[in-house]
């Protein structure tokens, strides 16, 4: 596996959150989330200008629930309406791999991820972003290809 350390640029989205979703539940969320994010974008007359995400924060101890948001990069703001609000991605140094494979099994990237930051004394913030490169709905599940950010601090 290949894991880099970027510089990365922000990027504006807009975005919907979840608290406390439970991971057996996140798929279910995220189609649900992500359906109404793009609908949304359309009305307004826009297009991604970006490959959708999901950011994980306040995790707990297991690791098996996560407040998330989840967003599609835009060019220019969008009015904010209902629980769609306008965000911003994460900005500065981070480590990067590709995960390619099914999302149940994007484990098989984090873990190496957590060993390169402790074999290399690097701090992540505790904020994770899982960027959607393939579509789900004409990719097969063993080519998904899924880049996972891990800002540092």
């Amino acid at each position: 596996m290949n894991i880099e350390i970027i510089n990365k640029e922000a990027e504006i989205a807009v975005a919907v959150k979840f608290e406390a979703v439970e991971f057996t539940k996140m798929a279910e969320i995220m189609t649900e989330g992500y359906q109404k994010l793009m609908a949304y974008v359309v009305k307004c007359g826009k297009q991604m200008a970006g490959a959708p995400y999901c950011k994980y924060t306040n995790g707990s101890e297991d690791f098996m629930k996560w407040d998330i948001e989840l967003g599609v990069p835009v060019s220019e703001p969008l009015p904010e309406q209902g629980k769609f609000y306008m965000s911003k991605t994460c900005a500065g140094k981070a480590i990067t791999a590709m995960h390619k494979g099914a999302y149940k099994d994007i484990e098989q990237t984090y873990a190496p991820m957590m060993q390169y930051l402790a074999e290399n004394k690097l701090e992540s913030t505790g904020v994770y972003y899982d960027y959607y490169l393939s579509n789900p709905a004409d990719t097969p599940e063993s080519e998904l290809l899924t880049k996972v950010v891990f800002p540092l601090k």
